[in-house]
């Protein structure tokens, strides 16, 4: 039987090879060395969002006639907001998904399917492992590299997710699209770990007596500054007294670390770093918040920082529920938990939308995570007694003049 053009039997057969080691190893597609998160900014920025987006819950909505509905029966309804597989919750899930798409710039994940071609499980795989190939025919397919062996996937079994596409199919990460500001961090970071580890923070020249130089040789002069770094290098030998019986250690003239302004370039770093994944330097710690009160602080770090990411998400899952479901399903993440209001605030806005009828009491106190009313009066909409349409009005005004 065939299915979008493609044996459905070869897929199944396909779904049984899980490679067992999907959450180890690691590989060398990312070119930036050393690791990008081993940049303090970086691993922020990206735990940042990484968790914020893991944080939120992720429900299945399907279109009716009357709106839209939750559907809690959908298969991948699960997957997505309680657990996608036996190892994972659905927190460790997209806070994985989103690492790889903020560090790697693309996420992988295996669709493993049932007999209807209903996703039963889904894992997400080293991106380092994965390459993306064409066949003849031009069709899509995936190969993942562990423990020697090689597992070929087509486009039904792998959900491949880019963050910047460009020029090919494999996607960009945010650090990649702007590589230059990325490594000056990199730069300066390893740069402050050498000049704090050799204990010395200054240029030193080592000066050998004149009865001396005459049978100087160049393998002299390299013992001399391994002695040297034995005697004075590092951390725990900073403050030891210094014995070199044919040198003296006269400092030289050039800039400091002060001098050179490290602190500022540290800080411009950050700031490129916190520009390249759009998030706010107040949730770095940088800088004070410009915002009166933390729900515009959360309101603008979800729409300018958070929302490009979840739409993302939501389009490429939405790929799950075309078959066998219903194409009127799709996945939403549910961000009212960023921008809730203070508890004066949130009440009187809900205050406002019963007395209007677009809440009903259980509505109210569902989204405050209080019981419902058992009383079937929990659910009608309510509205004020002398409100009436605008037809009825005119129509009363029209009325009166004719008398």
């Amino acid at each position: 039987m065939k299915l979008f053009g493609m044996e459905i039997r070869r897929v199944r057969n396909e779904t049984k090879k899980l490679p067992v080691d999907r959450y180890e190893g690691s590989g060398g597609f990312f070119t930036l060395q050393p690791s990008p998160e081993e940049n303090t900014t970086v691993n922020a920025c990206v735990s940042i969002i990484a968790d914020s987006v893991a944080s939120l819950s992720c429900h299945v909505y399907k279109k009716t006639d009357k709106g839209r509905i939750r559907e809690d029966k959908a298969p991948l309804y699960p997957l997505v907001h309680k657990a996608p597989n036996f190892d994972d919750t659905a927190f460790t899930f997209w806070q994985r998904v989103m690492r790889f798409l903020l560090v790697k710039g693309n996420a992988f994940i295996f669709v493993e399917r049932n007999a209807d071609f209903s996703p039963r499980a889904l894992y997400v795989l080293n991106p380092n492992k994965v390459e993306i190939k064409r066949d003849e025919s031009g069709e899509v397919y995936y190969i993942y590299h562990c423990n020697g062996h090689d597992y070929k996937y087509n486009a039904y079994t792998i959900l491949h997710i880019p963050a910047y596409r460009v020029d090919s199919l494999r996607g960009l990460s945010p650090l990649e699209m702007a590589r230059q500001a990325a490594m000056l961090g990199l730069t300066l970071d390893e740069y402050t770990n050498n000049s704090f580890d050799g204990g010395y923070h200054q240029k030193l020249a080592l000066e050998i007596d004149d009865d001396v130089k005459r049978n100087w040789k160049k393998e002299d002069s390299k013992a001399l500054i391994e002695q040297f770094k034995l005697s004075f290098g590092g951390k725990e030998k900073q403050n030891d007294p210094i014995v070199i019986a044919k040198a003296k250690v006269k400092p030289l003239d050039l800039p400091s670390n002060s001098d050179s302004q490290l602190v500022e370039n540290r800080k411009y770093s950050e700031k490129e770093v916190a520009k390249i994944y759009r998030v706010p330097l107040f949730m770095l710690g940088s800088e004070d918040s410009k915002f009166s009160n933390m729900e515009q602080a959360n309101t603008f770090f979800l729409r300018h920082t958070l929302t490009p990411w979840l739409v993302r998400l939501q389009q490429y899952f939405d790929r799950l529920l075309t078959y066998p479901y219903n194409e009127d399903c799709y996945v939403e993440f549910d961000a009212d938990s960023l921008v809730r209001a203070d508890f004066n605030t949130r009440w009187a806005n809900h205050r406002a939308n019963f007395q209007a009828g677009l809440l009903t009491l259980n509505e109210i106190r569902d989204f405050e995570n209080m019981p419902r009313v058992e009383q079937a009066y929990g659910n009608e909409h309510f509205g004020l007694e002398n409100y009436k349409p605008l037809s009825e009005s005119m129509n009363g005004d029209k009325n009166n003049d004719n008398k």
